[in-house]
């Protein structure tokens, strides 16, 4: 047996009287931690505890209480592995106090070296029971496995744990993974924000070590800083306030460590020391060998000298009480490091040692966001609170991570052979993006539930995964997420039908349903709207419905914004077809200056991304939201912050008050989300923005299953048709083919196709696809824009109010036209088949416009067909003109009002067009070589080109004329003037729609 199971029956944790006392409780609860956690676990087990409060104790005896055999102890430091070894060896006070009887110490072995054979390796495991060692020296001979069996030690002891996640650590628990491992510190985080690999099982409060008198209150000593002082005039002024502060020391044992952080830096400052203060000091650093340390900290224990300096020496672990005067020179920019170096000053068996004096310069360096240096600072108040709130951070993502069952780990991945994967929560650091969905139920009254989160989703139906395989799915009932890590094959382009060569993605996906709020987040690392519908449809029950949350209420994130920078804004134009301002966008650290006051008259707000102080949250923010309903930061931290993230959002979302808060980019339209179809009458639907910009094209499918009509999808019209609240009826046509669908508001926003249609319609990729309902889903994501008579919009279900001054369209913008008689009114054009049979003099209205132009313009485009820009074109230099004609029904003007909607609507959508480098290469584009003289009447290309380019700006102030004899504008009867009136009001908001979107202008020519 070992001496640990030997010497376990004696083993007398709680003392006997007030002069043979037990151990603290902080070392009982620790012990107690470590027992109770390894009789039912295997996994690490972390004890945070800080300086001071008898780590090495517990270490020792938990040897004992866990009956070990063979023990390894990993150290930081030799000055602490030498340490280590002798209270190991000696463990003087637990044998003083009778914890521990001195007949059962064990025999400890201190691994100074390499050790190559073999052979002496049996030797020292048989003739010790404890081996202390350091990282570097271990890692060299573990990295021969012959030399030492992984089974070596059956408890491996790791002290400064926060160490472990350094790979020369990491191989070395990895190596002895076998072993039960038991990992110590006083700080369980690091600069690097890894995680300490194990459960945290047992911590004592900083705040309580401080209360029970076993850690030392810090006090700080500022040492003041001119703006005018020099670095060296700084250190000297440390230099003289430590002389200062050691001459007035509690108690004639204590000692000085002064802490640089370089060798040649240490130099300068002992140099300084020596000349402006009598202090004694000596110098320790890692380039000085062992026996040269080991004589200097000899002087400092002897009471030879006052103090020493140094650098990264004497540090974590290192236990020499005296220690309670610290000048920090070069202050630690980490929580962990700065309480590590305060240890070495904080430990109390010693006397007078309830104070520790820290003096260093005053500065704002922040520490997790504390202003240690500064003058009024209280270190015994602010180091424990940030210990603490780390601390319970550390144990609320293990709670977070216990919350988590698998249901599907490690698949087998078809073709391919790949080694399983071991997924652990705290390796997942997901980028903080996510799309967001409303979850309401379709039933009101219905009790039936509307989601199930923890249902398996197949993403084979995906058009964005080949062959996805779900490789991990785990779920936290508490938390109500769920984790899909979905691994998928592509082979390279360069190879054909060869499975043993392909590209392994694996993706991650994290679904969370904030239950109080009804709204689901999904974050992705594939960022589409396929895949985000496919995850919320999969999740829903029949009694549940989803849809986007709108900008209106998602702008509510950046509510109550204090100081706010913004780095990246999005305005969408007014105007719906693509051009180069369809969306603008502005970049730079202050991007909101760049939006204009007079931008909210031409754009919508877009995306935007900044940062500021939310008042509502009392904390710094940094992130962005998208009118896709999507928001995000510059983080990427673990699932648990995520989901904090995510409740932060969803509650200020849900939070109508939100919209009384000062927020970025207030002047911008968002618009209103609303419940039901406007009642005004709607003047005309236009395609939104991305259908413009995607040449996708559109089959005319009949019952029979034939395409009757092939088209570009921006290139077909769209008219109104009957009409509810709720529900719109549209009709899709070109050259006569009509597929009629229906817009409906509510519940959610759809499209579905009329019970009456004749036609549906099918996208065209390589060919015709097989679903109709993929043209539907389209709408879905860019909505049919509907426009009303006072150019008020709806897109989907945000409403944007009219911000135009109507009021009565100006009568010298009216010119009457007397048409000669041989112009045929009713007729807009002539058929090339019609025109064999009139005389050469009788014209259509289209002819009369020609020739008029022909005579006032340098250049005249004909470009009546599918897609125009305008019935005609015309331009001279400083002018272009756009032409819209309209025949007149009937033998006399009778004022139609529908009629009037048809051309308005297209003059004022002909607004797009007015962009000198868009028009041009339009008018390029469809001037087809074959028949250029039936487009060009007047001028040429080049000309074009040429009068465009003389414009100084990009965006061209085009005279935009609507031509319709059927409009009368004196004269009228009663049911004309009624008609006329609301002509008027349309023209006049068409004419201010387009001065606020651009410097084009409205006229008419009527009868």
């Amino acid at each position: 047996m070992s001496c640990f199971e030997l010497g376990y029956p004696f083993i007398n944790l709680f003392g006997r009287n007030e002069h043979e006392p037990g151990l603290y409780p902080n070392q009982l609860g620790a012990i107690g931690a470590a027992t109770a956690h390894f009789s039912v676990r295997k996994e690490p087990a972390l004890v945070t505890m800080p300086t001071g409060t008898g780590k090495t104790a517990v270490m020792i005896l938990l040897s004992y209480i866990l009956k070990s055999k063979k023990i390894l102890v990993i150290t930081p430091s030799q000055l602490v592995r030498k340490q280590i070894a002798e209270q190991f060896a000696d463990a003087k006070l637990l044998v003083r106090n009778h914890i521990l009887k001195k007949d059962y110490l064990p025999r400890v072995y201190e691994l100074k070296s390499e050790i190559a054979v073999k052979e002496t390796w049996d030797s020292i495991l048989a003739e010790n029971d404890v081996c202390v060692a350091i990282p570097g020296t271990l890692n060299k001979i573990i990295s021969n496995g012959a030399l030492i069996s992984p089974d070596a030690f059956d408890l491996v002891c790791v002290d400064e744990a926060h160490h472990s996640r350094a790979n020369s650590w990491t191989n070395i628990l990895q190596y002895f993974k076998n072993a039960k491992q038991l990992l110590l510190t006083a700080t369980p985080f690091r600069r690097d924000k890894k995680d300490i690999k194990a459960r945290l099982i047992y911590s004592f409060p900083l705040k309580q070590a401080y209360q029970e008198g076993l850690f030392s209150q810090i006090k700080y000593v500022p040492v003041p800083r001119p703006t005018a002082m020099t670095d060296e005039e700084i250190n000297v002024a440390i230099a003289k306030k430590t002389e200062e502060v050691y001459k007035n020391r509690a108690h004639h044992a204590h000692k000085i460590i002064i802490r640089t952080d370089g060798k040649t830096k240490a130099n300068e400052l002992l140099q300084i020391y020596k000349n402006h203060t009598k202090l004694n000091l000596a110098l320790i650093h890692s380039g000085l060998g062992d026996g040269v340390i080991e004589k200097r900290i000899q002087l400092l224990k002897d009471n030879k000298i006052d103090g020493v300096l140094c650098v990264d020496m004497m540090g974590e672990g290192y236990d020499f009480p005296a220690l309670k005067i610290a000048a920090i020179h070069v202050p630690h920019k980490s929580l962990s490091i700065t309480l590590q170096f305060i240890g070495r000053i904080a430990r109390t068996n010693i006397e007078e040692s309830k104070i520790a004096t820290v003096i260093a310069s005053e500065h704002d360096l922040q520490i997790e966001s504390a202003h240690l240096y500064r003058e009024n600072s209280d270190w015994s108040i602010i180091l424990p609170d940030l210990h603490s709130k780390i601390i319970e951070g550390t144990q609320q993502e293990q709670d977070f991570s216990d919350s988590f069952e698998t249901i599907k780990d490690d698949d087998e991945i078809p073709m391919v052979d790949v080694s399983a994967i071991t997924l652990q929560l705290d390796n997942f650091l997901p980028f903080f993006h996510a799309k967001l969905y409303r979850i309401f139920q379709r039933n009101r009254t219905s009790t039936d539930p509307i989601i199930d989160m923890f249902r398996e989703i197949d993403f084979s139906p995906v058009s964005l995964f080949n062959n996805p395989t779900v490789r991990h799915f785990s779920i936290s009932r508490d938390h109500k997420v769920a984790i899909h890590v979905i691994c998928q094959l592509r082979q390279p382009s360069w190879v054909i039908e060869n499975d043993s060569i392909a590209d392994i993605t694996n993706e991650l996906v994290i679904v969370y349903y904030n239950e109080s709020q009804s709204i689901l987040f999904i974050c992705s690392t594939v960022k589409e709207t396929e895949l985000y519908e496919h995850i919320a449809d999969s999740l829903l029950e029949s009694n549940g419905l989803h849809e986007m949350i709108y900008l209106p209420h998602l702008k509510r994130v950046m509510a109550g914004w204090q100081n706010e920078k913004l780095y990246n804004v999005g305005m969408k134009s007014r105007k719906t077809k693509g051009n180069d301002e369809a969306y603008k966008q502005i970049l730079g650290s202050l991007a909101q200056k760049g939006v204009l006051p007079s931008d909210k008259f031409s754009y919508t707000r877009g995306h935007s991304f900044g940062a500021g102080y939310d008042s509502v949250l009392k904390k710094e923010m940094m992130l962005g939201v998208s009118t896709s309903s999507k928001v995000w930061s510059l983080e990427e931290k673990k699932i648990i912050y995520f989901i904090e993230w995510c409740n932060a959002i969803a509650t200020k979302i849900n939070d109508p008050s939100m919209d009384g808060l000062s927020m970025p980019l207030s002047d911008l339209d968002t618009g209103i989300v609303v419940q039901e179809i406007p009642a005004e009458n709607i003047f005309f639907a236009d395609w939104d923005a991305p259908i413009y910009e995607k040449n996708t094209i559109v089959g005319f499918m009949d019952d029979d299953g034939v395409i009757v009509e092939e088209a570009l999808l921006c290139s077909c019209d769209i008219s109104i048709g009957a009409r509810t609240a709720k529900e719109v009826e549209l009709e899709i046509s070109k050259n006569g083919t009509v597929v009629r669908i229906v817009f409906s508001i509510y519940p959610t926003v759809s499209y579905y196709y009329h019970a009456d249609t004749a036609c549906k319609l099918y996208i065209k990729q390589h060919s015709f696809g097989k679903d109709p309902d993929a043209f539907l889903e389209i709408l879905n994501e860019s909505p049919i824009h509907l426009f009303f008579e006072d150019l008020s919009s709806l897109s989907g279900k945000v409403y944007y109010k009219s911000n135009l001054d109507i009021s009565i369209f100006p009568p010298d913008k009216i010119t009457q036209v007397s048409w000669p008689s041989n112009v045929n009114i009713q007729k807009e054009f002539y058929t090339a088949e019609e025109r064999k049979n009139l005389p050469s003099t009788i014209l259509a209205i289209h002819d009369y416009i020609l020739e008029t132009a022909k005579a006032e313009f340098d250049a005249v485009y004909y470009d009546h067909s599918s897609l125009e820009i305008a019935d005609v074109i015309a331009l001279r230099k400083g002018l272009v003109r756009f032409y819209h004609c309209k025949k007149q029904d009937g033998d006399e003007p009778r004022c139609s009002v529908d009629d009037m909607y048809e051309v308005i609507g297209q003059a004022v959508k002909s607004v797009h067009w007015a962009n000198r480098k868009i028009l041009n290469k339009q008018l390029v584009a469809r001037a087809d070589s074959n028949k250029i003289n039936e487009k060009i009447k007047k001028g040429s290309l080049a000309l074009i080109k040429a009068i465009l380019d003389e414009f100084e700006s990009p965006n061209i102030p085009v005279e935009i004329v609507i031509v319709q004899p059927g409009l009368k504008s004196t004269g009228h009867t009663t049911n004309q003037a009624d008609a006329f009136r609301r002509i008027n009001i349309l023209l006049s908001g068409a004419d201010e729609y387009l001065k606020a979107v651009s410097s084009c202008q409205l006229k008419v020519m009527s009868s």
